[in-house]
């Protein structure tokens, strides 16, 4: 009888335990590049002060009962993490590859440093919708959901086909252009009240509305109109283009 009730506490301890994290060491993150590729479904991306890549929350990748002695094959790659995942670092760059079918439920986390430069694409079939924040590098984003960024301060480059894209610029650098496409989809960026930047909106089938000041505007967040503008905000600086074909665009003050 002690016997069993031990075994079965045990049992239920060892099915409540985490799962295990991966992590890799990145020694240089600001000369570095993360390459992010087919994730799954919703992935939560969060900067940090460190130097290491850490991944939690896995699918199941056990084997079924007939695989055993087998070992499991997938066509992007080698699951060398015990989570779905393949890694292959190659200089300064860090590629990580998802090898879960699309089929299935893949719920990770990812913390990266912070000044990591960071590329992420799926195919429309993984249904992947991204949220980073507090990135200070820049952040390449080509998918087919929603995109969330918060406390970044770029520069981004991201393209959508059908989602909303929210941006929350903790500054803006002066160094390279920013780009923010949805082909169907919103599309809405907040700045500090004194960024600087050559700006550019382009919309077919929806309005585009700010309270920055524009020419003949007053502070009021109001419609700007459809098709075409360009302005410099606060003198000008560097490039910021937002484009939607099916959605508004909205342009905020911080």
């Amino acid at each position: 009888m002690n016997y069993c009730l031990g075994l079965s506490f045990a049992l239920l301890a060892a099915s409540t335990l985490p799962a295990q994290d991966y992590k890799t060491t990145v020694e240089n993150p600001k000369e570095s590049k993360l390459i992010l590729k087919d994730f799954i479904g919703e992935l939560p991306i969060e900067g940090y002060a460190g130097n290491e890549i850490v991944i939690s929350g896995a699918p199941d990748v056990s084997l079924p009962e007939r695989a055993k002695g087998l070992k499991p094959v997938y066509s992007g790659g080698t699951d060398n993490t015990g989570m779905g995942l393949f890694v292959e670092k190659t200089g300064n760059q860090v590629t990580i590859t998802c090898l879960v079918s699309f089929a299935k439920e893949a719920n990770y986390h990812i913390k990266v440093p912070e000044n990591i430069s960071l590329k992420l694409t799926s195919g429309c079939e993984r249904q992947n919708s991204v949220e980073i924040s507090n990135m200070k590098n820049e952040v390449d984003i080509n998918i087919c959901n929603s995109i969330r960024i918060k406390n970044s301060s770029g520069p981004l480059v991201l393209s959508t086909i059908n989602g909303p894209v929210d941006v929350v610029f903790s500054e803006i650098g002066k160094d390279k252009p920013n780009s923010i496409a949805s082909i169907n989809g919103e599309i809405d960026v907040t700045l500090p009240a004194a960024s600087a930047v050559n700006l550019e909106m382009r919309n077919m089938q929806g309005g585009m509305y700010t309270d920055f000041d524009l020419p003949a505007e007053d502070k009021q967040m109001k419609r700007v109109g459809g098709g075409a503008i360009n302005a410099r905000l606060n003198g000008g600086g560097v490039s910021l283009k937002l484009t939607s074909i099916n959605g508004n665009i909205y342009l905020r003050k911080k």
